[in-house]
């Protein structure tokens, strides 16, 4: 009987220190993978944040105007991201879903700027409004602000990927209605401020 169980044990043991070496043996085969598959992780994510860069250049060169006249802003909040906004004068007529021929230009300098980021840079568009009621000239076609900012943003996405040929799996639309001002909705300026499309570039 204690032959027995000096043999279990003996087993046991034995079992317990192949685990343990055999685990040992797979982190230290295994390190030297992952670590390279970090650094070229790490090389990737450099790549893309100097192609970002770039496009955020490109980007402000490309709509001086449209910047000086104020009718469009470029910010880099992180340096994986940036953000575009447009304003709703720029982009469209008074009383009007449909892109102006203005609003195409300057969708299509957006778009030759974020050409040159990565093909991974993700586009949210997004769509705001004044806290006033849609006006009479749109109030046929669409119920409230919610539904307005949502066409709005969804009518930029068509142009983007039909006019400007960006990849449609790329782009996510989001309609905000008036819930996130940037400026007093009490004066005209302040409203006008407000009704604004959003482009935000986000490196995946």
């Amino acid at each position: 009987m204690r032959c027995m169980m000096t043999a279990f044990i003996t087993m046991f043991l034995l079992s317990g220190c192949y685990t343990l070496n055999e685990e040992h043996y797979n982190s230290v085969v295994e390190t030297p993978a992952k670590v390279e598959q970090l650094k070229k992780s790490d090389e990737q994510m450099k790549q893309d944040i100097r192609l970002l860069k770039e496009a955020v250049s490109r980007l402000k060169n490309n709509m001086t105007t449209e910047i000086h006249n104020e009718a469009a802003a470029v910010i880099q909040p992180t340096e994986t991201s940036v953000k575009v906004t447009l304003q709703q004068s720029l982009l469209f007529d008074s009383g009007s879903s449909d892109i102006s021929g203005l609003g195409r230009e300057a969708l299509v300098k957006f778009a030759e700027a974020i050409a040159h980021a990565s093909s991974s840079a993700n586009i949210r568009i997004i769509g705001h409004t004044d806290s006033q009621p849609v006006g009479t000239l749109l109030r046929a076609s669409y119920t409230d602000n919610w539904e307005l900012s949502a066409a709005r943003a969804a009518a930029v996405a068509r142009f983007l990927v039909w006019g400007a040929n960006i990849e449609a799996n790329r782009i996510h639309i989001e309609g905000s209605a008036g819930t996130q001002p940037i400026a007093s909705n009490d004066t005209e300026k302040g409203r006008a401020q407000n009704r604004r499309i959003e482009l935000l570039v986000q490196e995946s």
